[in-house]
């Protein structure tokens, strides 16, 4: 299999290179003089984040990826054939893929993941779990940073099928020797993952002023917006073209080629995300409830998918409901999106998703939980 793997990654690295300069304008730089095996921890801006990494790296590396893509019908066996991909469930321990990481590069092999294990939503590096330091350390082999520029406004983790070309830029950032890892304590490996991998989409963008040339700029902005910024209510911003508005409020502002805010509170997003995030604690600390109709929930084992709930899917500080279905937060372990529209969770043995009908936003609930988590645990 490893023969097979390194054919296809060097017959198709420089196509591929090709392909990410056309459609984004990316650019990147080439790694060079790097150790015998290695673990590339990357921030998380775009689903082409593989491909970016990729085309900076010469020698075969297997990705880290969410378990979903086991469930596509024929493309996992192309992309399978072809990479060979360690599956992660995301909203989980993750258990299996640790394992499964560290055995390959204790045999020699590289392994690339994205440390946030999300896109990000605001434009800034999300968090980055106090564990990784633990997984590389344990590896003990090599580590490389590398860090993606721009990626934020090319491809939007908000947008729906809609990329646009302008500044895109991929590099390593620093290389740390198995004996330098080795030397470091858990915690000062997380500090310089999160040091290296770190990236602000608007300061950059303060410096470079790139445009990214696209159609239908603000389409599907609601499915980061679920509080309008001028009257407070959730559920009814919509947008079309390059313009997002409120069905409540009826007021509206426009998203430009250089990613920002004309008309709204703020000018970028990052701060109306911040914004919004306040609004969202307002509703955790007045036991507000958040809901979706005609959600559906289901278990997830074995890469197949079986209903357990559907109808009002409802969050309150205590839990999650859907009909006669329940669960506290007290219960549930991990909680955590896959793109747009998709929340996941795990509690005991039992991994679920929920996805509801468009209209509905979803990274409510992950934003929702994760601050009445965090109140929980002041």
């Amino acid at each position: 299999m490893q023969k097979r793997l390194n054919f296809f990654w060097k017959v198709l690295r420089h196509p591929v290179r090709l392909f990410c300069y056309l459609k984004f304008g990316y650019t990147c730089r080439v790694a060079k003089d790097l150790p015998d095996h290695y673990i590339v921890l990357s921030n998380h801006v775009t689903d082409f984040d593989p491909l970016f990494v990729g085309c900076s790296f010469p020698r075969q590396m297997y990705f880290v990826a969410s378990e979903h893509i086991a469930r596509w019908k024929h493309g996992y066996k192309i992309v399978n054939y072809l990479l060979a991909p360690i599956l992660r469930k995301k909203g989980t321990t993750a258990a299996s893929a640790i394992i499964d990481i560290l055995r390959k590069v204790r045999k020699g092999a590289n392994v690339c993941m994205f440390a946030e294990g999300v896109r990000s939503w605001d434009g800034l590096t999300c968090s980055i779990t106090s564990t990784t330091g633990g997984l590389v350390k344990a590896a003990r082999c090599s580590l490389v940073t590398y860090r993606i520029s721009g990626g934020y406004f090319a491809s939007p983790m908000w947008s729906t099928k809609n990329t646009r070309r302008g500044y895109v830029h991929g590099e390593p950032v620093n290389v740390y020797t198995a004996e330098q890892i080795a030397a470091m304590s858990e915690d000062e490996i997380n500090r310089i993952i999160r040091e290296d991998l770190y990236e602000d989409a608007y300061a950059r963008q303060e410096q470079k002023r790139s445009k990214y040339k696209g159609k239908r700029l603000a389409e599907s902005m609601e499915n980061l917006l679920y509080v309008c910024p001028y009257c407070g209510k959730v559920d009814t911003m919509k947008s079309k073209g390059d313009r997002v508005s409120c069905t409540a409020c009826d007021k509206f502002f426009t998203y430009d080629e250089f990613g920002y805010l004309h008309g709204a509170p703020d000018t970028t997003l990052t701060a109306l995300a911040a914004n919004q995030r306040k609004s969202t604690e307002a509703l955790v600390a007045n036991g507000a409830e958040i809901f979706a109709e005609g959600a559906r929930v289901y278990t997830v084992e074995n890469h197949e998918e079986q209903t357990v709930a559907q109808g009002r899917f409802v969050m309150t500080p205590d839990g999650i409901t859907c009909g006669e279905w329940h669960v506290p937060f007290s219960d549930i372990t991990e909680l955590a999106m896959r793109g747009r529209r998709f929340l996941l969770f795990s509690f005991g043995k039992t991994y679920c998703e929920m996805t509801a009908p468009e209209g509905y936003n979803i990274y409510k609930f992950f934003e929702y939980y994760r601050i009445a988590r965090s109140n929980t645990n002041e």
